[in-house]
């Protein structure tokens, strides 16, 4: 063979083994791109048995060889609903892949302690009549009424209503800590609580109190009855509140 032919032969090989790898590289970057799935991680480190807020997570993007089993990925927003209030399990380090095993719904098995706020403190009230408590949700804000008998300055006892403390947060109502059921759970929680009625006609309200508040809410429950009523979403205000008693009815 002749050297003047051999040389563009060679060049025409190696022209051809570059184009291969150039459209291999091509072909390997588009598949990688077809299998990218995006999931959900933290913003920062999530503490054990803390309540999943939207703003705690965002999606990034992950080649499928790298997907962890069992993370949660993204395709719409709504997925965002699969861990939105949910409780983590164990602490999730921020940047790492979220998994259904690190979180579980938020619920009574997750404890109550998990939704309630930093330096605050979560008080039980029992025996809410069952008819009141249906009418409370969790997150609605309360007052919290104290009836009491009194000595007046004339000497003579009356009963007295005071409000004792307002704007209350309201965690929780028997089982419901708003953990936004689907339709399945929500009615497997009905039921339940409806078993539960069927031995009391009554059940407890947790309620956000700072500790002072809540050692004279524990005061009050032993001076007299307690009462609870619900306040508008949108008022915050601590009204300037006068003891009610029935002279000043009357008059």
């Amino acid at each position: 063979m002749k050297k003047g032919f051999l040389f563009p032969l060679l060049l025409a090989i190696l022209a051809a083994v570059v184009y291969a790898m150039i459209v291999s590289r091509a072909e390997k970057k588009l598949n990688d791109a077809k299998n990218v799935k995006y999931v959900f991680v933290p913003t920062r480190d999530i503490k054990e048995r803390e309540v999943i807020k939207r703003d705690f997570v965002k999606t990034v993007p992950v080649p499928a060889a790298y997907l962890q089993k069992d993370a949660f990925t993204y395709t719409t927003d709504a997925d965002f609903k699969a861990i939105e209030n949910a409780v983590a399990r164990i602490q999730i380090p921020k940047g790492n892949q979220i998994s259904k095993y690190a979180i579980t719904s938020l619920s009574p098995e997750a404890g109550l302690s998990s939704k309630i706020p930093v330096q605050m403190r979560g008080f039980i009230i029992n025996n809410i009549p069952i008819a009141t408590a249906g009418l409370i949700k969790p997150d609605d804000n309360v007052d919290i009424l104290l009836t009491f008998s009194a000595v007046m300055k004339n000497g003579t006892q009356q009963n007295v209503t005071v409000t004792l403390l307002q704007n209350v947060k309201v965690l929780g109502v028997g089982n419901d800590l708003g953990q936004g059921l689907d339709a399945k759970s929500a009615s497997a929680l009905k039921n339940k609580d409806e078993d539960a009625s069927a031995y009391s006609d009554s059940v407890a309200l947790a309620l956000a109190l700072s500790p002072r508040d809540a050692q004279y809410l524990a005061l009050a429950q032993k001076e007299g009855d307690i009462s609870v009523i619900l306040r508008s979403h949108g008022d915050v205000t601590n009204y300037l509140m006068e003891i009610a008693t029935f002279e000043k009815l009357f008059n």
